[in-house]
């Protein structure tokens, strides 16, 4: 995804300060006033009429429960707010508790269409430019081709535009004297957001909730014990939406039973706009006060609202103005008799059923799990190992709002289906190359296929578009992906000489990858007929038609072919044989053949399919040691590392083709290429964190993986609401980051194939003790509970399988003994990493392991010096903390050295060197028994950086690296360097 056209970054909430709550001495502890509750006013009656209680609240200390102590004070800190939806419906709560502000968005409120450009276009490319193009690239001149493909693809814009939010709803009461003990929380396990605070009339609560059952945004706000409320509610569009610049009117049509705004896109929009109507239930009086409604007298207030757009004339419909007059939504809303308390019990039934499916724990004490938000942030940012409370924090926030903004027919775009202001970055559309792949992927092995069901679904709208742009664009039949859309709509868009983007072929088959881990995970043989295949069949006449030529060994050259969204340094976006491409295509071929084969159809295309697969391209090993980015002659020596996508690595994640046992050799060479990515920041983009720390966990590189979840936990990608921003410093707000953590922990705790289990593949430090319940493996087995002592060198494994199966347990520190019930534990063949479990479909089993000690890092801590340092920040005693995060930097002189001291003499076998991006090319390791006279015992001339790991021989007291050539200009810089024996 590229920079923001419009980049916006989110301002800071405030301290309530003496308004708010008592942080120290409070009046009413945070994690009493979380446990307690304020009590409800007056029961109603049955029915409308209201309820009988607030929402029940958690448990103190629940890792489920997010308070926050603070609040926006103005608009514009929106991205602060709580969120809560049902995949069509979002509200984004903030404010002061007395003036409250309910932002209103929908899964449909994008802006709409011009009659002008109602759709995007695109010529149909000739046979002859599209064989030309490819002739081009084969023979090397790739900018000519590039830009060829630029000039005869007549590219122009149209459709919906921006995604924007709906209007706001204002609730404000009277001043009752002063605000306390005020905290906002959101119960992830319940989907209930509540305001809790005190005043002069006692305790308040106000909760608030999109019913998954109802599909209803509902609100409710008793007065406290005794006591009676008065409140004024309206609709508005606030300036700070950038509608009404925009050409967006509204109109006000509240009664006192009804509020309603009623919105009509720019003329020349197809007489299109939307509606947001709230109905107001409470047995106190109702009069107007303007345009407002006023509620006096009451000991309750329940507010039912619904939001819907309406398309105008486009494709024969009536105008916006007919359909309100209708008021479809009044009729909706006047039928739900039910009281709030049987809304809320159905709603959080469901809600819990799909949300508490799979949990963590990381170890937190309820004490810091009652911690608010901001307590946790910033306990974080002072500490080099991860705070346990907020990992936990960070995985159920990313379960809820993944829910949140799922439904059955769409998915999460990449603001999840909330915002506050429709200058949003890439237009808060779907993005196909990383963003909304990403956001959904914790969905098949966290158990949420109610999630998956609008990926599924989305999926098959695209499909016909799909098939125009590769019939249209390359000649093709099959699929081709879109890049980005707005809804279900999938004509390709913006393409020009940059993005050339109707070359990813590979796109397609990442877009398709879910669906076979969907058919891993339940092994459901109908979704494998009605769902994948439909869509995977259109693959393999896509690859008949798109691989026709082949090189000098006979294996097909994809031309032309991209890396999202990279490029060869020096050259164009538009080359050959992009790994990305391949592994596509790899993916696509494979997984149509079996399914062609459990199926029993198509069997005289199988060997068609199956002779591309066979020759399709090799994957090729740089110069640096790396997987190449390219695999073709003139490329594989230009990956262009320090870029934020991890194209080049998709063989690793998702499709796990490479791994140790299959392939050793590209295994390393993977991993050389992510530490050299490592190296940078991968632009502050979170997708590309994300996306690298499921390919390091997959790796089984767990510092890497650790490094990435600790920079989203500490700069400032999380909002005091626990929504995140796409860039660091809360720049811009998206959803992937929170989406997609869930992933990346339940992959770092337990990598999963058909027939193999990897336990605890990266466990980042200080993560040493904990488990995990509930994850689903991609071979037809729950994990029922994970759980490990990293201290006591022990893990603990209960599963069931829905199969019949020999499942191969893998733990690469090495299993010292293991023991099961329910299960005879046998020896494998990889050793005594593995152990074979023959497992009995619905058969529930435990494994208990004995793990081998893990090696000590003899200079951990030990006193380091060094010949220079570039400040005082980066001195030689951070390359021995522990800590990846921090280095040592030397100054320019290529002689610079630095040393550690072991205390003892040791004997030496191992010295792991992890550079930054200014690594020595040259150096020798010394060793010293007095510190004075030093002996060579290793020579390097030509480092390609990364992490080295170098095996010694040594006794040694002193261990030393003595720079010899640089890389570059600068001076050394060295995260750690560890010494093992």
């Amino acid at each position: 995804m590229t920079p923001p056209a419009l980049p916006h970054g989110a301002a800071r909430p405030r301290p309530l300060g003496a308004l708010g709550r008592r942080l120290l001495g409070a009046a009413v502890p945070l994690a009493l006033l979380l446990a307690t509750g304020p009590q409800s006013g007056t029961a109603g009656a049955t029915g409308a009429t209201g309820a009988t209680r607030a929402a029940a609240p958690a448990a103190a200390g629940s890792p489920t429960v997010a308070p926050s102590t603070t609040y926006p004070h103005t608009y514009s800190d929106w991205q602060d707010g709580l969120l809560a939806g049902n995949g069509k419906q979002g509200i984004i709560e903030f404010g002061d508790p007395r003036d409250d502000t309910v932002v209103f968005d929908d899964k449909d409120f994008f802006m709409a269409r011009t009659e002008a450009h109602p759709h995007r276009t695109f010529n149909t490319v000739s046979q002859n430019d599209i064989n030309r193009i490819r002739d081009e690239l084969i023979a090397g001149d790739y900018r000519d081709a590039n830009q060829l493909a630029a000039d005869v693809q007549g590219y122009q814009g149209g459709g919906e535009g921006s995604k924007h939010p709906g209007y706001k709803m204002t609730i404000q009461l009277p001043d009752t004297g002063p605000v306390s003990d005020y905290v906002r929380s959101t119960d992830y396990a319940s989907g209930v957001v509540k305001v809790n605070w005190h005043d002069d009339k006692g305790a308040w609560e106000r909760d608030s909730f999109v019913s998954r059952t109802d599909g209803v945004t509902v609100q409710y706000l008793p007065a406290p014990a005794g006591q009676r409320l008065d409140v004024k509610l309206g609709l508005s569009i606030d300036p700070g939406m950038n509608l009404l610049n925009k050409g967006v009117t509204y109109t006000d049509n509240s009664t006192p039973d009804f509020l309603d705004l009623r919105a009509k896109y720019p003329s020349g929009s197809y007489d299109a706009g939307y509606e947001g109507v709230t109905r107001i239930v409470t047995d106190g009086t109702k009069t107007m006060a303007g345009s407002d409604v006023s509620v006096s007298g009451a000991s309750y207030v329940m507010l039912l609202s619904l939001t819907q757009r309406y398309n105008g004339t486009y494709n024969g419909g009536a105008p916006a103005e007919q359909e309100w007059a209708g008021q479809p939504l009044q009729t909706r809303l006047a039928a739900i008799d039910d009281s709030y308390q049987t809304l809320l019990d159905r709603h959080t039934a469901e809600h819990r059923r799909i949300f508490g499916r799979v949990s963590v724990d990381f170890g937190a004490t309820p004490q810091d799990r009652a911690k608010s938000t901001e307590e946790l942030l910033a306990e974080q940012k002072n500490s080099p190992l991860p705070v346990p409370a907020l990992y936990e924090r960070m995985f159920y926030a990313g379960r809820y709002h993944l829910l949140g903004s799922s439904n059955a027919t769409a998915a999460p775009d990449l603001l999840g289906n909330w915002t506050g202001d429709s200058n949003v970055g890439w237009d808060g559309y779907y993005h196909l190359d990383a963003n909304l792949n990403l956001q959904i992927s914790s969905g098949n092995i966290g158990n949420m296929p109610e999630a998956m069901a609008g990926y599924f679904s989305l999926n098959h709208q695209w499909q016909k578009d799909f098939e125009t742009n590769a019939r249209k664009l390359l000649g093709t039949r099959g699929m081709l992906t879109g890049g980005n859309t707005p809804n279900g709509e999938g004509l390709i868009s913006n393409i020009n000489f940059d993005y050339p983007y109707q070359y990813v072929t590979g796109g397609e088959s990442w877009l398709l990858y879910p669906f076979w881990e969907h058919y891993e995970v339940t092994g459901d043989k109908q979704f494998l007929a009605d769902q994948f295949y439909p869509l995977i069949r259109d693959m393999g006449d896509f690859y008949e038609d798109f691989l026709v030529k082949k090189d000098a060994k006979g294996k097909y050259i994809f031309a032309g072919s991209i890396s999202p969204e990279n490029t060869p340094p020096g050259g164009v976006p538009l080359a050959v044989n992009s790994v990305y491409d391949i592994s596509g295509a790899r993916f696509a071929l494979s997984t149509l053949i079996q399914t062609s084969k459990i199926l029993g159809r198509d069997a005289d295309k199988i060997p068609v399919w199956q002779e591309k697969l066979d020759n399709l391209p090799p994957y090729l090993v740089n110069d640096d040691g790396a997987l190449a980015e390219w695999a073709w002659p003139d490329l594989e020596n230009k990956n262009n590392y320090q870029h934020r996508h991890s194209s080049g690595l998709m063989p690793v994640w998702p499709y796990r083709e490479i791994t140790p046992e299959k392939n050793p050799a590209l295994f390393k060479a993977a991993q050389v290429f992510l530490q050299k990515k490592d190296q940078g920041s991968y632009e502050n983009a979170g997708h590309g964190l994300l996306h690298g720390a499921l390919i390091a966990a997959d790796l089984d590189m767990a510092d890497s993986v650790g490094a990435k979840l600790l920079r989203f936990a500490k700069d400032d990608y999380y909002y005091s609401s626990m929504a995140t921003s796409h860039y660091n410093g809360h720049n811009t707000f998206a959803t992937d980051v929170v989406n997609s953590v869930p992933t990346v922990m339940m992959e770092m705790l337990a990598a999963t194939q058909p027939g193999t289990l990897e336990l605890l593949p990266a466990l980042p430090k200080g993560l040493d003790k904990g488990s995990i319940s509930g994850m689903l493996g991609k071979g037809q087995f729950t994990i029922d509970k994970l759980s490990w002592d990293t201290a006591a060198h022990t893990a603990d494994v209960t599963l069931t399988s829905g199969t019949d199966q020999d499942l191969t347990l893998i733990q690469r520190a090495g299993i010292a003994s293991a023991t099961g019930e329910g299960v005879s534990v046998q020896s494998s063949p990889l050793g005594n990493i593995a152990r074979v479990l023959p497992l009995q479909r619905g058969k529930t089993v435990t494994v208990h392991l004995t793990l081998d000690a893990p090696r000590a890092n003899l200079a951990l801590g030990r006193p380091a010096t060094a010949s220079s340092e570039s400040n005082g920040d980066q001195g030689a005693a951070k390359a021995f903390d522990g800590d990846p995060a921090t280095r040592w930097s030397a100054g320019p002189s290529a002689d610079s050295w630095i040393q550690v001291d072991l205390g003892t003499v040791r004997s030496v076998s191992e010295v792991d060197l992890a550079w930054e991006d200014s690594y020595a090319k040259g150096y020798r390791l010394q060793g010293s028994t007095d510190g004075t006279t030093w002996k060579d015992l290793y020579t390097q001339t030509d480092s390609a950086g990364g992490t080295e790991k170098i095996p010694l021989s040594a006794t040694t007291r002193y261990v030393r690296m003595q720079g010899t050539a640089k890389s570059g200009p600068w001076g050394y810089s060295l995260w750690e360097m560890r010494v093992y024996g």
